[in-house]
């Protein structure tokens, strides 16, 4: 594996995918000053097309508005790649980057590790069953104290800075909850209706929002944060014939009577380990983005982006 870029705060999830990988091992890394963590025993390229001689397979975490730059090297060096989400910062970009990707040979795909949750697995067979009858309403909450805690400082500062690529802290995690609607049921549309940012005096981009979607005509609300402790993850569907909710990696359905399941809560690793599951052709690779899928999922993040300016 080569890790093109090491400014992301998922750094230490994706080394920890590889160090319980026992067919995968970090053959180098590069990393651009000042966005660059040290990683302790890895080599350290001098640029990234280094890196990626003799790789297998890469994963981008640099800055987002340096992904174009990366893309273009493993497509050029034709290895597989995940890389960190967002792809890029606006719809429009991205469909410029899928269109990149899709241009080589390689397996590629997104880090949306919701997808690979055993609790929201077992949402989306619910789904697929019929279990919440007619769809009354969804609640979709991603939250967390990183911005307190000082998460987005040293070199993954550049989250806050939009000529970096930061998008704020509302797209940064609703971008996860737009995907879950798409993976949950595709047979469902999702659409913009409204939204509103939150602001903190010492982030220059916003710190989380609330917003209103539609989901194949049943409303949906997405409320993120940076600065909320002690954070969660909770997905809440009603529907006439039963209701669920998934806490972290708690499942709880209820209707004529009352299922409780607990899981390992999702775990951002869970996306890297998926793929090299996939890259194998071995159980346990799940259902990446699709290209349309990360598009969709960029251009409503745009449209609710629109819709809080007003």
């Amino acid at each position: 594996m080569a890790f093109l870029g090491t400014a992301h705060a998922h750094l230490p999830d994706h080394l920890d995918a590889v160090a319980r990988d026992p067919a995968a091992r970090l053959a180098a890394v590069h990393g651009t000053p000042p966005w660059h963590t040290p990683v302790p025993g890895a080599r350290i390229a001098a640029s990234a097309a280094d890196a990626l001689c003799g790789a297998d397979a890469a994963v981008l975490l640099s800055p987002t508005a340096r992904h174009e730059r990366d893309l273009a090297l493993v497509v050029a060096a034709k290895v597989p790649f995940l890389s960190e989400k967002p792809l890029a910062p606006t719809a429009a970009r991205t469909r410029c980057l899928v269109a990149l990707a899709a241009s080589g040979t390689a397996p590629w795909t997104t880090a949306m590790f919701l997808r690979h949750a055993p609790a929201l697995h077992r949402l989306k067979a619910l789904f697929t069953d019929g279990a919440f009858g007619r769809l009354a309403s969804v609640n979709l909450e991603f939250t967390h104290p990183g911005l307190l805690d000082g998460a987005f400082c040293g070199p993954a500062a550049w989250m806050t800075r939009p000529e970096e690529g930061a998008t704020g802290g509302f797209a940064d995690l609703a971008l996860h909850l737009v995907d879950l609607l798409l993976w949950l049921d595709p047979d469902r549309e999702p659409a913009a209706r409204a939204a509103r940012l939150l602001h903190h005096p010492a982030c220059p981009v916003d710190v989380g929002g609330s917003a209103l979607l539609t989901w194949g005509g049943i409303p949906v609300t997405v409320r993120t944060s940076w600065t909320a402790r002690p954070g969660t993850l909770r997905v809440s569907v009603e529907g006439s014939r039963a209701t669920a909710t998934v806490d972290r990696g708690t499942l709880t359905v209820t209707g004529e009577g009352t299922l409780l399941e607990h899981h390992p809560p999702p775990a951002a690793r869970d996306a890297l380990t998926a793929f090299l599951a996939r890259l194998r052709g071995a159980p346990g690779g799940g259902q990446p983005p699709t290209a349309d899928e990360i598009i969709t999922s960029a251009r409503i993040l745009d449209e609710l982006a629109r819709r809080a300016a007003t």
